[in-house]
């Protein structure tokens, strides 16, 4: 049977529904449609619990060992379908994944309305962070409305002489955090000083991510290092390789509660860079670049530009020594879903 809705929401992977999740909720069950596309399983399935999400369909489209190229054909495919088969007025896509990418590209091959949620973020480098960089340009070129995070974001889109319309807004990963703080524990998750570390970028898959581990090794001789492995087998493997002990993948609710209560925190992850001034952390950044210029500017992160063991560990030891004081978080006061939903309503009052 053919429905007639006018908001679909794409997600395949967890922080694409985190950051959607503010708007989502927005929405009653009935006035929106929300596709999962199965890039993240496990992962996902914890984020739909925590905000109490069910998807209208799960597309299950992740396979082992499947190609990028491979996955995101699929799933423009799927998508095409599903588009063809209901009646849709706009399309809402996140940032700058696979299954955003062929969301993007399957809407409006279909001339469906398309959001972008996090639209603007660029690094200038196409390779780092790979392939990212490359997706969210094509993404900002065929959307209709844009909703960028930071000033910085908006410019970007300026400069690029994109078609649709564009909107500051702040991140809804504020808002996520936001609606999640206050019911965290409020015991500490480990008695004992600790940092908290992620690793699973594409970009550092090799010999980049055995000096990161090793470089990780050394600190865990100092302190207690907490790091949920990534269930990506380059990932696993590199730690095995090293010799690195870890601890089983969290969900959200339990990595913000041991972000909360880290000394710092040392990641490659986009999103950390996002959730840490919300929690007063410096973040150690495993990356060459970054599109999240903003917490470099304020001097709450650090980027570690070569993927070195003791260039890593001197890089550490020297921003550490650094007087820092987070008292904002420069991507969003947790009041972004209510901008986004002010600007929708009053574009359809003045048509």
């Amino acid at each position: 049977m053919q429905k007639n809705i006018k908001e679909v929401f794409i997600c395949g992977t967890r922080p694409e529904i985190i950051k959607l999740a503010p708007l989502i909720l927005r929405y009653k069950k009935t006035d929106r449609y929300v596709i999962h596309t199965g890039q993240h399983k496990e992962l996902a399935d914890d984020m739909y619990k925590v905000f109490d999400i069910i998807p209208d369909v799960d597309l299950s489209l992740m396979t082992e060992n499947q190609t990028l190229v491979g996955f995101t054909s699929k799933c423009m495919v799927a998508l095409d379908k599903v588009f063809k088969e209901n009646r849709f007025e706009r399309v809402w896509v996140h940032g700058d994944t696979a299954s955003c990418l062929a969301g993007a590209l399957a809407a409006s091959m279909n001339k469906i309305t398309i959001v972008h949620n996090e639209a603007g973020l660029r690094s200038g480098d196409r390779n780092n962070p790979f392939p990212e960089e490359i997706f969210r340009t094509v993404i900002d070129n065929v959307s209709d409305i844009m909703f960028a995070p930071t000033e910085r974001a908006v410019e970007n889109l300026k400069k690029e002489n994109v078609k649709g319309k564009v909107y500051l807004v702040g991140n809804t990963i504020v808002d996520a955090l936001m609606m999640i703080k206050p019911n965290l524990p409020k015991e500490r998750p480990i008695k004992e000083k600790y940092v908290l570390a992620t690793v699973h970028r594409r970009e550092s898959f090799g010999n980049d991510i055995i000096e990161i581990f090793k470089a990780l090794k050394e600190i865990s001789k100092e302190i207690k290092l907490i790091l949920p492995v990534h269930p990506n087998p380059n990932v696993q493997d590199a730690i095995e390789k090293v010799g690195l002990d870890v601890v089983k993948p969290m969900n959200y609710t339990d990595f913000l509660w041991h972000l909360r209560d880290c000394e710092y925190v040392i990641s490659d992850s986009g999103g950390i860079q996002e959730e840490a001034p919300s929690f007063g952390k410096k973040i150690i950044v495993l990356r060459k670049t970054t599109e999240r210029q903003e917490v470099i500017e304020n001097g709450y992160d650090i980027l570690i530009k070569k993927m070195d063991k003791n260039y890593i560990l001197d890089e550490i030891k020297k921003f550490l020594t650094k007087h820092v004081i987070i008292n904002k978080n420069p991507f969003g006061d947790g009041k972004t879903a209510d901008r986004i939903i002010k600007i929708l309503e009053k574009n359809e009052k003045e048509g």
